[in-house]
């Protein structure tokens, strides 16, 4: 029924010596993905945190 190209784990990391170049660029997107929601959530802080300031001063 289903037809795998691995037949074990160490096969899905190797895969015929491109894994090194394929996990590490999927490594480094999650790396940038993860990091983007981190400064986004940072920057809404901070926004937040200067229209409470205003309000306040007002």
């Amino acid at each position: 029924m289903f037809n795998l190209a691995f037949e074990n784990f160490n096969e899905i990391l190797y895969m015929d010596g491109h894994g090194i170049y394929v996990w590490s660029v999927y490594s480094i997107g999650t790396f940038l993905i993860f990091l983007s929601f981190l400064i986004a959530k940072k920057s809404i802080r901070d926004i937040q945190q200067k229209i409470k300031i205003k309000n306040a001063s007002s």
